[in-house]
């Protein structure tokens, strides 16, 4: 094995890459870096031939300023695979370089260490402890004091970490519609392992993910219910990996529209602007989204593209994640509602819009459907508050 890790990933997309520009154009950060798919690759390659050592690989990657453009401003938002004639798959080959950044020491421990989502403590838990939030009585796979760990449940219910952190009361509303809907449920109280990837750890966010699937099959689920079409993605992924048959994967607005539930409360009386999540690649998280909405697909107006949190670019670059969410905010004017697929596209609003107010209504799909609504304000005051409180000294021992 050479240098790079995953050097055989960089020769594929080298040999793919047609260099049309095509994806350049796409994205904003293959345009500051002036660099193709297979620029990249190349460039990946071209350091490690000019190395002998590990340590002489990281000063060259580093140096290469284009690559590190593209490679840390990523935000995994598919806007560049998708005009891809080739259809080379984008997150792949960035993920990859990430792992390969990440084994040559380039991504700074502050940015993935409160976000290593496959141990104990990560901010989502941290939040959690520090406000009293437990699932332990929904978590009916896993053996307490109280109850033997159950393995005939037929639903198993993926919240995703920030909704599970931010939006307790929500995640509860939902766990006891889906068990009334679909039979005894238990909750998945973990991560998809996405920071991990972001953070070029992929095989530790592998590992999470086949743990989540043996829970799964532990459980006697035969349906993974994912608020978030990015865990979706996830598990599906991670089933087939696994050869784990006989479980479907679907999200909650699916499973809603698939057992005739009506949402008991009015749309908001504004323009309704949809965030399509960027992991939503055809489109059918968003037709199943609006059907649940009870609106046409056609009367939303829907925006593309990343929220501004993927690929932990704020990490690498704060102002653009802001530039990012701004962006993506521009096309909801003044006076509408944003609805998001993603809890971390509605947190990644929620926050910007509290530094850069304006009068927009920010929410989930969730919260239009349920009676629970997420306080952004509150999340936001305590957040701050947890830092700065008694629990300070604890927080820093066991993120950093």
């Amino acid at each position: 094995m050479g240098l790079l890790e995953c050097s055989n990933t960089y020769r594929a997309f080298a040999g793919t890459c047609t260099q049309c520009g095509h994806c350049t154009g796409a994205c904003t950060s293959l345009t500051t870096a002036q660099m193709t798919l297979g620029d990249i690759a190349k460039h990946m390659l071209a350091a490690e031939r000019a190395s002998e050592t590990v340590e002489d690989l990281a000063v060259n990657l580093i140096s290469d300023e284009q690559l590190v453009q593209a490679v840390r401003g990523c935000f995994f938002c598919t806007s560049c695979k998708n005009t891809c004639f080739a259809h080379n798959d984008v997150c792949d080959l960035i993920y990859h370089a990430r792992v390969d950044f990440q084994k040559a020491g380039l991504i700074p421990k502050e940015a993935w260490s409160s976000v290593q989502v496959d141990q104990q403590w990560d901010v989502f838990t941290a939040y959690r402890a520090v406000y009293g939030i437990t699932f332990a009585d929904l978590t009916r796979h896993i053996a307490t004091e109280q109850a033997p760990a159950a393995t005939d449940c037929q639903v198993a219910f993926f919240p995703g970490c920030a909704l599970a952190a931010y939006g307790p009361e929500l995640t509860r509303e939902i766990f006891g519609t889906i068990e009334e809907l679909g039979g005894k449920t238990t909750l998945l109280d973990h991560c998809c392992g996405s920071p991990l990837k972001s953070a070029g750890f992929f095989d530790r966010a592998e590992a999470l993910c086949n743990r989540i699937s043996d829970e799964v099959v532990s459980s006697g689920a035969s349906q993974i219910v994912c608020v978030c079409p990015g865990c979706a993605n996830a598990m599906k992924k991670t089933l087939a990996r696994n050869g784990v048959e006989g479980v479907e994967v679907t999200t909650l607005p699916a499973f809603l529209n698939d057992h005739g539930f009506t949402a008991e409360k009015p749309l908001p009386d504004r323009p309704l602007f949809i965030s399509k999540s960027c992991q939503d690649r055809d489109g059918s998280y968003l037709e199943q989204t609006c059907q649940v909405l009870g609106i046409d697909q056609e009367t939303p107006s829907v925006f593309n593209g990343c929220c501004g949190a993927g690929g932990a670019v704020s990490a690498f670059n704060p102002n653009r994640q802001a530039c990012q969410s701004d962006s993506k905010l521009s096309f909801a004017p003044d006076g509408s509602t944003v609805v998001t697929m993603c809890p971390t596209c509605t947190y990644t609003y929620a926050f910007r819009l509290a530094e850069n107010g304006r009068d927009l209504e920010n929410k989930h799909y969730a919260e239009l459907l349920f009676q629970n609504q997420l306080d952004w304000d509150q999340v936001i005051a305590n957040l701050t508050g947890m830092w700065g409180g008694e629990y300070a000294a604890w927080l820093m021992s066991v993120l950093y």
